[in-house]
């Protein structure tokens, strides 16, 4: 087995998952972002680990490492997202058909983790579309009742958070190292 660790983080929650993880298997964590040789990184993988932060549902980074054709020779993809919201089998189902339901002649396994939210590390166009949503939540507040996924963001809005927890990686890099991905897609680590 040839495994990499690739991430694309925006706030840092994502990259110091990646990071964790490419420590427990011995590996070195590239950015998707920033790595020249992403190429050569990928070049006879068979066993990919992939994370992202999540963004209106969708991964940060998954759609262009994918389009970009840079899956050639990987048959495994392990791939691990961020976001506030609570961990729950809704919210993975709902990533995965977003996400993963289309790849094809790979098998597939998703794992969610809690991040965080730091308001100052976001660039000029993600605190727009953040102050967007507060003004949608607060609107929606005077109407009616919040979810808890609403609640928790007013609250953490103007204050940094971090959710991140190593522990979780654990189901991630024993799943790797068996190479006995789920047909699914789903991890049981809820």
């Amino acid at each position: 087995m040839k495994a990499a660790v690739v991430y694309s983080s925006k706030t840092g929650f994502t990259k110091k998952y990646a990071e964790w993880i490419a420590e427990d298997l011995s590996l070195e964590a590239h950015d998707l972002q920033t790595s020249d040789h992403l190429k050569e990184v990928l070049s006879g993988v068979d066993t990919l680990i992939f994370g992202g932060g999540l963004y209106a549902i969708g991964i940060n980074g998954l759609k262009k490492l994918l389009d970009d054709n840079q899956t050639g020779s990987i048959s495994n993809i392990f791939v691990f997202c961020t976001g506030l919201s609570l961990r729950s089998e809704e919210v993975q189902r709902e990533i995965f058909e977003n996400n993963l339901k289309d790849v094809e002649k790979i098998n597939v396994r998703l794992y969610y983790y809690r991040g965080g939210f730091d308001y100052q590390k976001l660039n000029l166009m993600d605190r727009l579309l953040m102050r967007i949503l507060k003004l949608k939540i607060e609107w929606k507040k005077n109407k009616g009742p919040l979810s808890s996924d609403e609640k928790g963001m007013l609250a953490v809005f103007h204050r940094k958070v971090d959710f991140t927890d190593r522990k979780l990686i654990r189901e991630l890099v024993e799943d790797v190292r068996s190479l006995q991905p789920k047909r699914d897609g789903f991890s049981d680590n809820m």
